[in-house]
């Protein structure tokens, strides 16, 4: 998990990747269901997530420094 650009092959985008975003997907929509949240919940809670992911995060820091580590 470095900060190289991730170019997935074809095969790839079509397998676990598409599998990863159905279930992400459904999830979201079985918790919007569940507590009765508007759209614009879910795009913030999908916001947060995606934060976590930026690579000055504090998240993504410790990821990075655990991996190199292991």
């Amino acid at each position: 998990m470095d900060n190289k650009k991730c170019t997935p092959i074809q095969v790839e985008n079509f397998g676990i990747r598409t599998i990863a975003y159905q279930g992400i997907k459904e999830e979201l929509s079985e918790l919007q269901k569940e507590i009765g949240c508007p759209d614009s919940f879910i795009y913030e809670f999908n916001g947060n997530i995606q934060n976590e992911c930026n690579p000055k995060s504090f998240h993504s820091l410790v990821r990075k420094k655990n991996i190199v580590k292991d």
